[in-house]
C-alpha cells in the first residue's frame, strides 16, 4: 500500500478549517473490491452493515468492559447477550496466574456478543467482538506470567539500530502470537509518540525514543509483527499528549504546527503506512489544530487523521470516563459528540456508563442529531478489521490448535526476544 503523503503546514491549516469533511471511507472502486482486491474487507463489511439495526450500528461502535475470571460473571454475559457490544477491553482484574484462563473468558465473550455476518444467521457465519488488552511491554503489561515478559519500548529502543530494530520485531510478534493464542485479537499498543519534554512525565518509559524517525520506524517494526501475529495493534494517542495525565485532568499540547508537522505526526504516518487496525485519539486539546475542543471529540483533529493522513482503519477514542473530559458533559452527551467528530469506536469501561452511552447515540439518531450514514461508517470500519484479522473465519479447532501450542509458542518468542535484546542474531 502507497505510504501516506506528508503535509505541510498548509494542508494541516486547511483540514482545520473544513473539519471533518471526506472522513467516511471513500467509495470502493469496483476493480479495487474485487475478491482479493486491495479494499475487499471495506465492501464486504458495508454489506454486512447494511443489514445492522439502529441497536446493532450503536453496539458495534462501544468497547466496554467485563466482569469475571476464567468465566464472564453472569451480570457480564447478560448485558453482552443483550447489547452485542463491537469490542470487550480486559484489565488485570480479568486475569488469574494462569493466562490460559483467558481462553476460556474470551470463549464466554464471543458466545455472548458475536453477530451474523449476514441478514440472518443462516446467510453466514458469526463475527465475534474484538477482545482487547493493554499489552505495550514494560510497566502497561497485565499478565501475572505464563507468557514472554515484553520489556519497555524505551529499552527496546535504547539500543543500537539493529538491535532495537530486531527487539521490537521480536516483542510485536511476541504480544501477536501469544495473545491470539489465548483469544485476544486486539492490542492497545504501541505508543507510536516520541518523548518530549510536553509528554515525558505523561509517557515515561512508554516511548521507543525522543528521536520521531526512530520511535516511529521500531513501533511500525511492531506493528507488522503484531498484526502478523493475528492481533489488531493500535497506534496511541493521536496527536500527541502534554505533561498532565487525561485520568486525572485535561491536558494541553502547545505546539506550533511546524512542530506537530515535523515531529507529533510522523509516528502516525508511519504507523499508517505500516497498516496500523486504528489508532487512538488523546483526550489532548491541541490549539493548533483545534483550541476549543479534546483531540478525542475534535472533528478538525479527526479529519486530520483520516482526510490528511488517509487513515482507512478504525478510530478509536480512550476512555470517554477520564476525568479530562469531565465538564464536556455526561458519557451519553461525550460519546455522541465523539462519534459526530468521526471517531469510529468508543471506549466506555464504566458499566452503569454503557447503557447510557448507547441510549443516548440511539436517541441521537432517532431525533436526527446524529446522521445514520455517520455510525454506519463507523461500525464498517470496524467490522472491516475485523474481517482483515479473520475473525470471521476462525474455528474452535483452529483456537485450540493455537493454543494447545502456547507453550512452545512462549519458549520460541521468549529466545528470539532475549537474542535481540543481547545482539545477537
Amino acid at each position: 500500500m502507497k505510504g501516506p503523503v506528508r503535509l505541510s503546514c498548509v494542508a494541516i491549516m486547511y483540514l482545520s478549517a473544513i473539519g471533518c469533511q471526506g472522513s467516511a471511507m471513500p467509495p470502493v472502486a469496483a476493480d479495487l473490491a474485487a475478491p482479493g482486491g486491495r479494499y475487499a474487507y471495506e465492501r464486504r463489511a458495508r454489506l454486512i452493515v447494511a443489514a445492522m439495526t439502529d441497536g446493532e450500528l450503536a453496539s458495534q461502535v462501544m468497547m466496554t468492559g467485563v466482569d469475571g475470571v476464567e468465566r464472564l460473571s453472569k451480570p457480564s454475559y447478560d448485558r453482552l447477550d443483550a447489547m452485542r457490544p463491537g469490542a470487550v477491553l480486559l484489565f488485570g482484574y480479568n486475569l488469574s496466574a494462569d493466562p490460559r484462563s483467558v481462553a476460556s473468558l474470551a470463549a464466554d465473550i464471543r458466545a455472548a456478543a458475536s453477530v451474523p455476518t449476514g441478514a440472518s444467521p443462516s446467510s453466514g457465519g458469526l463475527l465475534p467482538p474484538f477482545i482487547a488488552i493493554d499489552h505495550e511491554g514494560g510497566d502497561v503489561y497485565r499478565f501475572k506470567g505464563g507468557l514472554t515478559r515484553l520489556p519497555s519500548a524505551r529499552r527496546m529502543g535504547s539500543g543500537p539500530g539493529s538491535t532495537a530494530r530486531a527487539a521490537s520485531v521480536a516483542a510485536g510478534a511476541a504480544a501477536g502470537t501469544e495473545l491470539r493464542a489465548l483469544g485476544i485479537t486486539m492490542n492497545l499498543a504501541p505508543v507510536v509518540e516520541a518523548l518530549t519534554a510536553d509528554n515525558a512525565a505523561f509517557l515515561g518509559t512508554r516511548s521507543w525514543s525522543d528521536e520521531p524517525e526512530k520511535a516511529a520506524s521500531l513501533a511500525a517494526l511492531f506493528i507488522g509483527a503484531c498484526q502478523d501475529g493475528g492481533v489488531a495493534a493500535v497506534a496511541k494517542h493521536f496527536p500527541g499528549n502534554a505533561a498532565s495525565d487525561p485520568h486525572r485532568g485535561l491536558p494541553v499540547l502547545r505546539v506550533s504546527l511546524a512542530e506537530l508537522d515535523g515531529s507529533y505526526l510522523q509516528p502516525f504516518r508511519q504507523a499508517i503506512g505500516a497498516g496500523v487496525a486504528a489508532v487512538m485519539l488523546s483526550h489532548a486539546i491541541v490549539p493548533a489544530i483545534d483550541p476549543e475542543s479534546p483531540s478525542s471529540l475534535s472533528a478538525r483533529t479527526i479529519g486530520l487523521l483520516k482526510g490528511g493522513l488517509g487513515f482507512r482503519g478504525i478510530v478509536m477514542t480512550d476512555d470517554l470516563v477520564m476525568a479530562a473530559l469531565a465538564g464536556r458533559g455526561g458519557p451519553g452527551e461525550v460519546a455522541v459528540k465523539a462519534i459526530s467528530a468521526g471517531a469510529d469506536m468508543l471506549m466506555v469501561s464504566g458499566g452503569k456508563a454503557v447503557a447510557e452511552v448507547r441510549a443516548a447515540l440511539l436517541a441521537a439518531l432517532a431525533d436526527g442529531s446524529l446522521g445514520r450514514d455517520r455510525l454506519t461508517d463507523a461500525a464498517a470500519r470496524i467490522v472491516a478489521q475485523k474481517l482483515r484479522s479473520g475473525l470471521d473465519s476462525e474455528t474452535d479447532g483452529d483456537r485450540e490448535e493455537r493454543l494447545g501450542r502456547l507453550e512452545s509458542i512462549v519458549v520460541r518468542n521468549g529466545v528470539a526476544l532475549a537474542e535481540a535484546l543481547s545482539g545477537r542474531d
